[in-house]
């Protein structure tokens, strides 16, 4: 049998793959589209989440200065409705 085309390696075609998908996330990142994923994880982060899961109640926010509580555990980061942190209390 005389073989007259030649075809192209599996290696050839999974490098061709890697680069497309790597190409669609530089474009999806440069152009900023990127952006819608991370919009509804930084809406539902609040105070009252983050001291619901440590199974606490939200508190008083922290003082801007010092950020300490002034009873329960401070919880450092900035949200939605505590710039500055947060101050989680224990449940009765």
């Amino acid at each position: 049998m005389n073989k007259k085309g030649q075809s192209i390696s599996i290696n050839t075609i999974i490098i061709a793959a890697i680069g497309l998908a790597v190409l669609v996330v530089l474009f999806a990142i440069f152009t900023g589209r990127l952006g819608g994923f991370t919009q509804g994880v930084q809406d539902t982060d609040t105070c009252a989440q983050k001291c619901t899961s440590l199974n606490m109640n939200p508190g008083n926010p922290p003082s801007t200065d010092s950020k300490t509580c002034s009873s329960g555990d401070y919880i450092a980061g900035r949200y939605k409705d505590g710039p500055n942190g947060c101050c989680c209390v224990p449940k009765p």
